[in-house]
């Protein structure tokens, strides 16, 4: 009986600490920290906001803030006077149990800057008068890229000297047609840009124009890159020949046309090299009767057709299914004047164990994925590239809204998934609080147990102790004084 009692001492206390060790780490009082954009350009404010909730009444509010002051300028909020990055926040909630406080900054060079909420103290009322407590910090990171260079490469005037195009010029127009006479062997050109910041990169075409038709491009290039290409379709008349003439012999020609979306789109055919992807080169193909030229890549991945939208002038890049006659837009971006064309992952690629099938816009596109399970790495996912004549895994960073080259991802087999898939597995992926409490509910859960085999075992001993009382002991000594009387005795 003092064993059991001694036992169940020592397991409750050993209970109380290990419940208190884990409800004390969980209920720990941290600063949340977040801005009203983690990405900003240089020019840009940004809100930094600072949220104390100790669940108790406060008094006072003390934390210092600190920031790259290289990288963020303060400009006001609940503090004093910036110095050399960091500023000290002094505040008096009246009893408040939750508050917030919001500071202001300007972007002023590209960076990154780590903003930190430290050496924090609050004020509250305890049973003996005012007492201070601590709450923990916090920290996250901002980052400030170069003002958005502009992407508008258009056009605010073209014109042809001594000649009128047609249709008029318009900015959103790319097309136009123009007749010489077959004196005519070179046409003058000039171009003004939309944005004082475009340029026209290069007019081809122009000079040496033979009896017929020819293609003559004016390339046009955005301050970011963008380019857009006009063209004008000129025709050289024949020696002793009319426009009117030749305009009867030009009307039998067909436009090559086809409908995407319920939309007729124009298949270019053909291709300034102006618009090419590095690596690709153009390579003529024949659909449906008509000769059109594609961009091709070293290694005969890609063919990429070229088609216009209506009332747009851009020129989009599409694969073609022969087998259903459809086109597809080619899915790619560009990073840093680098092309990633965005493909299926090969078939003998299987995920890691956190990782999982799904799918993730990048610029517009829809790309097949794998994710993590991981909440800290829920910003990155992996997808699978050409670039430049290489296929690879890359990395996609969500927040930074890069990609990264990933050459030797390791990929587990169906085997390691399964052996790996185990209560090892997934505890070693919680965060450790959670593995706290885990490991304190287990220990409470043991420790029930262990109170109830306890129990029943003292239950069994009292058992047996009842029953042996129950027992009449066998003396001798009862039967000494009795007296057995004959029958002869009975008789008298």
């Amino acid at each position: 009986m003092k064993l059991f009692k001694k036992s169940a001492i020592l397991l409750f206390a050993l209970l109380l600490i290990m419940s208190s060790f884990v409800f004390s780490a969980s209920a720990a009082k941290s600063a949340v920290l977040y801005f009203s954009k983690n990405t900003v350009e240089v020019g840009d404010k940004v809100t930094v906001t600072v949220s104390v909730n100790p669940n108790e009444a406060m008094y006072g509010v003390q934390f210092y803030l600190e920031y790259d002051d290289e990288i963020l300028k303060y400009q006001s909020g609940s503090a004093g006077s910036a110095k050399a990055g960091v500023l000290e926040v002094v505040e008096s909630p009246a009893g408040d149990k939750s508050v917030k406080y919001n500071f202001t900054f300007t972007a002023i060079k590209v960076g990154s800057s780590a903003i930190t909420v430290k050496d924090c103290v609050y004020g509250a009322l305890g049973s003996a008068g005012s007492i201070e407590k601590s709450f923990g910090g916090a920290s996250a990171k901002l980052t400030v890229k170069d003002v958005a260079l502009s992407n508008n490469a258009k056009l605010k005037s073209l014109k042809v000297s001594g000649y009128s195009l047609s249709p008029s010029f318009s900015a959103s127009k790319t097309s136009y047609t123009l007749k010489v006479p077959y004196e005519t062997t070179k046409i003058n050109i000039s171009a003004t840009t939309d944005d004082k910041n475009a340029k026209v990169t290069g007019v081809s075409g122009n000079s040496g124009l033979k009896v017929g038709k020819n293609t003559v491009t004016v390339t046009v290039q955005a301050q970011n890159g963008t380019q857009k290409v006009y063209t004008i379709n000129v025709t050289r008349l024949e020696e002793n020949t009319t426009s009117t003439d030749q305009e009867v012999e030009d009307s039998t020609s067909t436009d090559i046309e086809t409908s995407i979306g319920g939309a007729n789109h124009i298949i270019l055919t053909k291709l300034p090299k102006d618009i090419l992807f590095k690596g690709f080169t153009v390579e003529p193909t024949n659909i449906n009767g008509f000769e059109i030229e594609t961009a091709v890549d070293a290694d005969g991945n890609f063919r990429l057709f070229y088609l216009q939208a209506p009332e747009s002038d851009e020129l989009v890049p599409y694969l073609y299914d022969e087998e259903l006659d459809e086109f597809e837009k080619l899915k790619y971006t560009v990073k840093n004047d680098r092309v990633y064309i965005f493909c299926d992952f090969p078939e003998d690629f299987t995920p890691g164990d956190t990782q999982y099938d799904s799918n993730i816009d990048i610029d517009g596109n829809l790309v097949k994925c794998y994710s993590d399970t991981n909440s800290e790495m829920a910003d990155f996912h992996y997808v699978y590239c050409y670039s430049e004549g290489v296929f690879s895994v890359y990395r996609f960073d969500k927040l930074e809204n890069t990609l990264q080259r990933q050459p030797n991802v390791a990929f587990s087999t169906t085997v390691e998934k399964e052996d790996n898939d185990n209560f090892f597995a997934r505890f070693a992926s919680l965060s450790t609080n959670a593995k706290i409490i885990l490991i304190g509910m287990l220990v409470i859960v043991l420790g029930v147990l262990a109170l109830l085999i306890l129990f029943i075992a003292y239950l069994v001993r009292r058992s047996a102790i009842k029953e042996d009382d129950l027992l009449i002991p066998v003396n001798e000594s009862y039967f000494d004084d009795v007296e057995i009387q004959s029958s002869e005795e009975n008789v008298k």
